[in-house]
């Protein structure tokens, strides 16, 4: 096809899509002043500004000297007299040289133009960088002027489409001549303002496509409409991406394994937790979160396994080069508080880079072993005015995934109703004392239960049918809603550029009484003070206030209902959990004596669900602010030296309380955090290119420092006044902790690149920290990298192959030890009176302690064919983490049982796949797909000299336990419990004289761990519509459920109440055919045996108690994580409205499980609380969650 121009004229009327693009302490104190300062030198500059796309080619004037010169040698020569940037493939200048040429204090405009005339290329202006590219011949311009100049102004407006008519998002659009330029949007449209009128060309570029120019004719006051349609072709602009210290590199140039993920594909499904949105999208990168009931709960992530022994290993999160904290404040069986990247705004982000290994993150040394999360913040734009962007998104919440119950029997422990003498009458009535389901059939039986023995009750002393409820637990979930509203204003001039941006977030959840606030603005500026001085400036602010859901064994959560519970309860009973009296409704009461319930009767287990949601609710609120402010000077071209001050801190304030009325004694406690790390930043960077030879390096500095503090008080033995819920009406002395940390490191650093012919490349860095932490003669440490890599698509020209790259590197990285782990401490007891005893812990600290360290080995290839329709990066990679910081059992005779050691030797080796492209690209239909799949191994080389297994969690259930183990030469987080024991030539059951089965003790059931993961984005677009899909999996792995083992063993779980063989219901007595059939060997006569149990005897005496591997399942599932239906409306839609571009689009996340392994009712990809290091514990998950809502984009 060929290329086409089309043109038309409005004047004020628009018939395209679209629109314009997007467009504290002393060290407080001074940061906060520095903040304001830049604040108001941004917008002080805003004021003086002269609008723009970058600098005016016509005003840099230069004179210059060329003799017998190749081009790519006169580009470098411009570059040492300017301070511009160019980008050109090697290939497409290599063939112009012999120049001789001479101009004194021309412009660089008219140079370039010389330069370029009859050799078949020409330039292109996009954000402040010229890039050099091929024309077609009869697409040659020289100089280009303007002509016919008159004193109105006016623009151009239109839309960029390629063959088959489908928009070209992001195309540079670029008036030769001028300083007017912008890109297309996601639809492809483009506005210009601010041409006088004049004959022009228009130049229109994107990658993969030949650019075109086109001479245009702007009157007076007009505006014109124009539609380009650009043909398929074979350039391809240099990709550019972030890496560690924020230094930007071209991704050729890079030899190890990073994967960037833009920030409109963060925003898809709208994730409460920033975190959430990366599932499924980048190889080697595991995700596991918890349910959205937590309402921003923890999402823990790992980047190639498993490397640290003792848990966490999470990658390091650094937000426009900042390091942020990334905290988790959560109770084991209680509430999951969440971990800090909830704070930030998905809709400031502009890009997120995972660097993945320590080749990637080495120059970030002692926080860089586990890799980094790197997250860009959109900017501010050149424009003729600000604008103005907003985002609403509502949606609606639901409990998924229940566990299947029966609704045959009710509660009690046996098929027949206790009684209770009242007035001398024996009455029969629902057995509170039993938080169980193995009592009577529930077949209408007139009964009394327990609400009807309190007076304030409407059936007080009435007898009522006894029924099941089959949705009780259902309907104890309400519908959740979510309101998300964010709004940002941008532009700048030459100058000067800024954003700042609002957003707020309202959740109400789908348990009774929890809800989420939560507010972020952000600001960031650059101001041009001289040509060669930029202050810049990246501040955010968040404010969260929540009151989140319980949830584990034994807490204050609703999963208790699944583990402990009668199926005859009546949730609308259990709702009005107050009477009028003040007396609380409780559900697990004793008998009651004379028929009566009074205030004090208190549950014997478990609260009323309706009292634990109102009565022990739990209050968190943060405050937090974190962002940079700098300064970038310009020496010389080429060399820029930079300086930074960064902050992040927050304070974090946990309340909660055991209410009067309820189970325990009654009780208030607060806590209160305190966190601030400030990091003082010097980066020099030098940039040089000669001949077909380019030099970079970079050389800097850093002092972090660090001060956490932690407050709790608790009272003690009740309240002196009842229900006044403060720490002063405590009954006895509170309990007070007090925390104080304090750290520091410095660094030194550097790194240098080399590269020969846009072709080879060579980069090593080295880092060197001294911590605090360390014992001083012993405090610092280098870690190296060293990475290559060679396009050999530059030098083997097959037609298929658009790009190919293969890769290699080596680098070590460490992990930090925690503070006050070599030296020996006194610590404080509960108060005695008036004393405070002191006493040496039982854990004797090391003075010889180092920090851990990763060893990283990577080789990777990355190929594209057919003009990059279809590509692939592979990576292998091998990982060695030692020296990890944990604690030694010892003997009792020392004075102390455990010992601070250095110890350990985990490897990591596997592969990452990820294959992506465009199947159909036609003129109404695209679809683009990326399919990610990673293969990871761990074992475990070494723990200590003469120990080759250490526990790593312990879970302990009716006195037996389960372990996670790390033992040598197996993978990390080996189960090992009681496991059924089995004859050893059928590998059927053993049984014992009863035809119960017997067990064997620490049994090793395998790893926790996955042996893979992946997931699959899809996005198709028709028409206006764009329809996009994320699934993730993953396969193997395995976690124990205690929900699952106590919903069997109180007889709740349906198959607790199946029919036999012999038609009856297993729970009937054995004499009347009921009964479990049991198939096993016998251990005496080692006969089969074929036999009928009780059901009771067999779910809650055995199963329930004494064997865990019926509760062990396989992790493996596949999960459908969001999906969007969008529709973005064309200009003629929107012509009588006084906006940009609208999109409106259906969003919905985690509607379903498409396959898992693990019964219904549990949830494999939600196993994260943030309490444990490790997901193999499921003591009580919160309810899957279901969201469903819509979404609206407006730009202005």
């Amino acid at each position: 096809m060929n290329l086409y121009v089309k043109t038309y004229r409005h004047s004020t009327s628009c018939l395209l899509a679209g629109g314009r693009p997007k467009l504290l302490s002393r060290h407080k104190a001074l940061f906060m002043r520095i903040s304001i300062l830049a604040i108001l030198l941004t917008f002080s500059g805003l004021l003086m500004a002269r609008s723009g796309n970058g600098q005016d080619l016509n005003k840099i004037i230069i004179s210059i000297d060329l003799k017998n010169a190749s081009l790519k040698e006169a580009i470098k020569k411009i570059e040492s007299l300017t301070q511009l940037a160019f980008t050109y493939r090697t290939a497409d200048v290599a063939e112009v040289d012999h120049i001789n040429y001479q101009a004194s204090k021309a412009s660089v405009n008219n140079v370039l133009a010389d330069l370029l005339q009859h050799t078949g290329l020409q330039y292109d202006q996009v954000n402040g960088n010229i890039v050099i590219k091929k024309i077609n011949k009869q697409e040659q311009l020289t100089n280009i002027t303007i002509i016919e100049e008159a004193t109105f102004e006016g623009g151009i407006r239109g839309r960029v489409i390629d063959e088959t008519g489908a928009p070209l998002a992001n195309a540079s659009i670029v008036v030769l001549g001028t300083d007017r330029g912008t890109a297309a949007n996601k639809e492809g449209v483009f506005n210009i303002t601010g041409l006088k009128a004049g004959k022009y060309k228009l130049q229109v570029s994107a990658v993969n496509f030949t650019s075109q120019i086109t001479e245009i004719t702007i009157k007076d006051n007009e505006t014109l409409d124009v539609l380009v349609a650009l043909k398929e072709g074979t350039g391809k602009l240099e990709e550019v991406i972030v890496t560690a210290l924020g230094i930007s590199r071209k991704e050729r140039s890079v030899g190890y394994s990073t994967q960037e993920i833009k920030g409109d594909n963060l925003t898809v499904a709208k994730e409460q937790n920033v975190l959430g949105s990366l599932g499924g999208k980048i190889a080697g990168v595991q995700l596991s979160g918890s349910s959205g009931a937590s309402m921003g709960g923890t999402q823990k992530i790992q980047i190639r396994g498993t490397n640290f022994l003792t848990g966490g290993g999470e990658p390091l999160i650094v937000v426009d080069n900042t390091p942020i904290s990334n905290s988790n404040f959560a109770i084991r069986n209680g509430r999951d508080y969440g971990n800090l990247a909830q704070d930030i705004n998905p809709d400031d982000i502009e890009s997120i880079n995972v660097l993945k290994g320590p080749a990637a993150s080495a120059l970030y040394g002692l926080r860089g072993q586990f890799g980094v999360i790197m997250i860009t913040t959109r900017k501010g734009k050149n424009a003729q005015k600000p604008a103005v962007n907003f985002s609403s998104a509502y949606s609606v919440e639901k409990a998924g995934n229940f566990l299947p119950l029966q609704n045959t029997y009710g509660a009690g422990s046996s098929l027949s109703f206790p009684t209770v003498d009242i007035n001398g009458v024996p009455t029969k009535f629902v057995d509170g004392t039993w938080d169980e389901s193995w009592g009577p059939v529930m077949d209408g039986t007139p009964v009394r239960h327990e609400y009807s023995f309190y007076p304030g009750d409407p059936d007080f002393g009435k007898e009522t049918p006894f029924v099941p409820h089959p949705n009780n637990i259902k309907d104890y979930f309400e519908t959740g809603h979510t309101w998300n509203n964010s709004i940002s204003f941008s532009g700048g001039g030459q100058n000067t550029l800024f954003r700042l941006s609002y957003n707020n977030t309202d959740m109400k959840g789908i348990e009774p009484n929890t809800w989420l606030k939560r507010n972020n603005l952000s600001f960031s500026g650059s101001l041009n003070v001289t040509p060669n001085l930029v202050v810049s400036t990246s501040l955010n602010y968040a404010n969260n206030k929540a009151r989140r859901p319980s949830q584990g064994y034994q807490s204050l959560g609703s999963r208790n209902m699944y583990q402990w519970f009668q199926r005859n309860l009546d949730m609308n009973k259990l709702k009005q959990y107050k009477y009028a009296d003040g007396t609380f409704y409780q559900w697990n009461v004793a008998a009651p004596k004379n028929g009566v319930y009074t205030s004090r009767t208190s549950p014997i287990d478990w609260n009323n669900p309706y009292f634990d949601a109102y009565e022990n609710p739990s209050n968190d609120s943060r405050d937090r602010f974190f962002g940079n402010i700098g300064v970038s000077y310009t020496v010389m071209p080429g060399l820029k030296v930079n300086g930074f001050v960064r902050q992040d801190g927050f304070i974090q304030n946990i309340d909660g309380r055991n209410a009067e009325g309820g189970r325990g004694v009654p009780s208030f406690w607060i806590g209160k955090y305190e966190s601030k790390e400030m990091n003082y930043e010097f980066l020099a960077t030098y940039n040089k290119e000669v001949g077909n030879f380019s030099f970079g390096a970079n050389l800097g500095g850093n002092l972090m420092t660090q001060r956490y503090t932690y407050l709790r008080q608790e009272t003690q033995g009740g309240f002196v006044s009842p229900g006044f819920y403060d720490i002063t009406n405590s009954l006895n002395r509170p309990l007070v902790k007090n925390i104080l940390r304090r750290k520091e490191v410095r660094s030194a650093y550097g790194s240098v690149n080399l590269g020969y012919k846009n072709t080879y490349f060579i980069d090593a860095s080295l880092r060197r920290d001294i911590s605090s932490a360390l014992p001083p003669d012993n405090n610092a440490y280098l870690y190296p990298s060293v990475s290559t890599s060679m396009v050999f698509s530059e030098l083997l020209k097959v037609a298929p192959i658009s790009y190919g790259k293969i890769r290699a590197s080596f680098a070590q990285a460490g992990s930090d030890i925690d503070i006050y782990q070599t030296t020996n401490s006194y610590a404080m007891r509960e108060p005695y009176g008036t004393n405070f005893p002191m006493y040496v812990p039982d854990t004797l600290k090391n003075p010889e302690l180092k920090p851990s360290l990763g060893t990283a080995y990577e080789a990777g290839l990355d190929m594209r064919f057919l003009q990059d329709r279809v590509g692939f990066s592979f990576t292998w990679y091998y990982q060695q983490s030692e020296n990890a910081v944990m604690n030694l059992d010892v003997s009792g005779v020392s004075g102390y049982s455990k010992y601070v050691i250095n110890a350990g030797n985990i490897q990591n080796k596997g592969i990452e796949l990820t294959v992506s492209g465009t199947p159909i690209r036609m003129k109404n239909l695209s679809w683009t797909s990326s399919f990610n799949i990673a293969r990871n191994k761990n074992v475990i080389k070494e723990l200590y000299p003469g120990i080759n297994s250490l526990i790593l969690d312990q879970n302990r259930y009716s006195s037996v336990d389960m372990f996670l183990l790390a033992n040598v030469n197996e993978s990390f987080g080996s189960i090992v419990g009681n496991a059924y024991m089995r004859d050893t030539a059928t590998g059927k059951i053993l049984l014992d004289a009863t035809n119960m089965p017997m067990y064997v003790t620490n049994h090793n059931f395998g790893t926790v761990l996955p042996k893979f993961t992946g997931g699959w984005q899809n996005t198709v677009t028709w028409k206006n519509f764009d329809l996009s899909a994320v699934i993730d999996f993953q396969k193997g792995g395995q976690f124990f459920s205690w929900t699952k083992m106590l919903a069997v063993k109180s007889g709740q779980a349906a198959e607790t109440a199946v029919i036999n063989e012999n038609g009856k219901n297993i729970r009937d007595p054995l004499t009347d055919g009921g009964g479990i059939k049991i198939n096993g060997i016998s251990s005496s006569s080692k006969q089969e045996v074929t036999a009928f149990v009780n059901a009771r005897t067999w779910y809650r005496n055995n199963l329930g108690t004494r064997i865990y591997e019926e509760w062990l399942f396989d992790a493996s599932y596949i999960r459908m994580r969001e999906i969007r239906v969008g529709y973005t409306f064309s200009k003629a839609n929107i012509a009588k409205l006084p906006v940009k571009s609208l999109n409106l689009a259906f969003i919905t996340r985690n509607p379903f499980m498409i396959w898992q392994k693990a019964p219904k009712g549990l949830n494999p990809a939600e196993l994260a609380t943030g309490a444990t290091s490790f997901n193999w514990l499921e003591t009580g998950q919160l309810a899957t969650t279901r969201s469903f809502g819509v979404n609206l984009n407006v730009s202005f």
